[in-house]
């Protein structure tokens, strides 16, 4: 199976989490290499977007620090984000080495409890999963094509994307192609929903035999 890389809440209520510098913070996220960023990365005007779409980070351009207020609820190790911004813990980035080395980006940020702590008391990343794949296999997905899949676009990627709809009838069903994915294991698909980071079944399996907190598996079938 392939899996996508979900969040769920480990506290009934989830601690409240803060940026430090504020919004102005994510204002200066930017691209390592910006020239060779795809045309719809280009096109997005939100900075904070720029850690989910495939592409290494200026590291020095994003968030340095979070304060965590709470100490008697520590952070799992997914502990902050939205799927294309993903705060992760050493343990996560420690099984991601183990599969793919040098591959990913992993940003350190400082945790703190309060604004006014001298010390943070842990070191959590901002994930930037660096590699995209063309995915989904065509004669299996039942998920329509909205534009021409055979004609690619001046940055390589094809000329439109899979049309999704979650009220469809029947529902439908995206296919992974293992001949696309090859020997990846953390991915990003700019046609399907890029900001999700998918990963092959053996990733899968070892995030949960790591018993990662904070994480949700969704499995896809594969051809």
């Amino acid at each position: 199976m392939v899996y996508s890389l979900g969040k769920v809440s480990v506290y009934e209520t989830t601690p409240d989490i803060e940026t430090v510098g504020g919004n102005e913070a994510w204002t200066k996220v930017d691209y390592l290499h910006p020239d060779a960023v795809d045309l719809h990365a280009k096109s997005q005007s939100n900075p904070s977007r720029r850690l989910g779409y495939g592409h290494p980070i200026a590291p020095e351009t994003a968030p340095k620090a979070m304060i965590w207020k709470s100490k008697s609820k520590l952070p799992p190790d997914y502990a902050f984000g939205n799927n294309e911004i993903m705060l992760v813990s050493g343990r996560f980035r420690d099984l991601v080495e183990c599969f793919e080395p040098g591959v990913h980006q992993f940003l350190p940020v400082e945790m703190y409890f309060n604004r006014n702590d001298t010390d943070p008391f842990d070191t959590f990343y901002w994930f930037v999963c660096c590699t995209l794949i063309d995915s989904l296999d065509p004669e299996h997905t039942t998920i329509p094509w909205d534009g021409d899949y055979n004609k690619r676009k001046d940055d390589g990627f094809r000329l439109g994307s899979w049309h999704i709809d979650a009220e469809a009838e029947p529902p439908q069903k995206p296919v992974f192609s293992l001949a696309a994915i090859g020997e990846n294991h953390l991915w990003r698909d700019p046609h399907r929903v890029r900001g999700f980071v998918h990963c092959s079944n053996a990733f899968g399996d070892a995030m949960e035999a790591a018993d990662l907190r904070g994480f949700g598996l969704k499995e896809f079938d594969q051809v």
